[in-house]
C-alpha cells in the first residue's frame, strides 16, 4: 500500500515536470512568434533629403542654379572694379563653371556612399551621423562661395588682370566684404538689442569685439538670412563678449546667439 502511494506521487510529480516544461516551450515559441511578428521600424530617405542637408533645404538642381547666379554676381562684382574684355569675361565664366562642375563633382561621388530609400530605423541611426558629419564641409563650402581665393575663377583673374588691375580689384573685393559685415553686424546688435536693452558702451562694445576678432564673408555668402550668417561669428568671440555684460543679462545673450543652431536642424 505504501509503495503504491510512492509510485503515485513519482508519476504526479513527473506529469508535473512534463506540463512545465511543455508550458515554458509554449511561452518560447509564443515569444519567438510574437519578435517575428514584430514590423521593422523603416525610415523613408530619399536622395532629395541628402541634397538638403548638404544645400540647406535645396535639392541639387536648385543648388546648381543658384551656384550660377551667384558665379554671375562674381562676375559682375570684378567687372565693377576692373574693365574686362570679351575674351577676359569668356574665360572667367569658363572657369567658374568648372569650378561648379568640380564641386558637384565631389557632391555626386559623396552621395553614393549613402543607403536611399526605405531604411530599416537601426540602419538609419547608425548612417546618418557619419552622412551629416561628411556633408559639413561640402555645406561650408558651398555656403561660403565656390570661387573663392582658391578657385579656378579666382587664379584665372590672377593671369587674366595685370597685376595693377589685379590688385585693383582685391582691394575693392575687401573693401566691399568689410563693408557688408560691419553692416550685418551692427543689424544683428541691433537685433539683440530689441530682446535686451544695451547700453551705448555694450552695443558699441559687442560690435567692435565682433569685428576685431573674426573674419568677414564673402558678399557672395550674403544670400542666408541675417541671423544664421552672423551670429556664429558671435559664438567665436562669447569669451570676449561675456565680461560686457552683467550675470542676469548674459543669459539672454547666450539665448539670442543660439539662434544660429536652428538652422542646422
Amino acid at each position: 500500500m505504501i509503495q503504491s502511494i510512492r509510485v503515485s506521487r513519482l508519476l504526479n510529480c513527473v506529469l508535473a515536470f512534463m506540463l512545465l516544461a511543455t508550458c515554458a516551450a509554449s511561452t518560447r515559441v509564443l515569444d519567438a512568434a510574437q519578435v517575428v511578428g514584430q514590423a521593422v521600424r523603416m525610415v523613408n530617405y530619399n536622395p532629395e533629403n541628402f541634397d538638403r542637408l548638404c544645400f540647406r533645404n535645396m535639392i541639387a538642381s536648385a543648388a546648381r542654379d543658384h551656384a550660377r547666379l551667384m558665379l554671375k554676381a562674381q562676375l559682375i562684382m570684378t567687372e565693377s572694379s576692373a574693365t574686362l574684355t570679351d575674351d577676359q569675361r569668356q574665360k572667367l565664366m569658363l572657369a567658374g563653371q568648372v569650378d561648379i562642375q568640380r564641386f558637384f563633382a565631389k557632391f555626386e561621388s559623396l552621395k553614393r556612399n549613402w543607403v536611399f530609400g526605405s531604411i530599416p530605423q537601426d540602419v538609419f541611426s547608425q548612417q546618418f551621423p557619419k552622412m551629416r558629419e561628411s556633408a559639413a564641409p561640402l555645406m561650408a563650402h558651398f555656403q561660403s562661395g565656390l570661387h573663392d581665393n582658391q578657385s579656378l575663377y579666382h587664379k584665372t583673374l590672377a593671369k587674366t588682370l595685370t597685376p595693377q588691375e589685379f590688385e585693383l580689384t582685391e582691394a575693392a573685393s575687401l573693401k566691399r566684404k568689410q563693408t557688408l559685415y560691419r553692416n550685418l553686424v551692427r543689424a544683428t546688435v541691433a537685433a539683440l538689442d530689441s530682446r535686451l536693452p544695451l547700453t551705448v558702451k555694450q552695443r558699441d562694445g559687442v560690435i567692435q569685439t565682433v569685428l576685431s576678432n573674426t573674419e568677414p564673408m564673402d558678399p557672395i555668402s550674403y544670400t542666408q538670412p541675417m541671423l544664421f550668417l552672423v551670429l556664429p561669428k558671435f559664438s567665436e568671440v562669447q569669451a570676449q563678449l561675456e565680461p560686457l555684460f552683467s550675470e542676469e543679462e548674459w543669459p539672454v545673450v547666450m539665448r539670442f546667439i543660439s539662434l544660429s543652431g536652428l538652422r542646422k536642424r
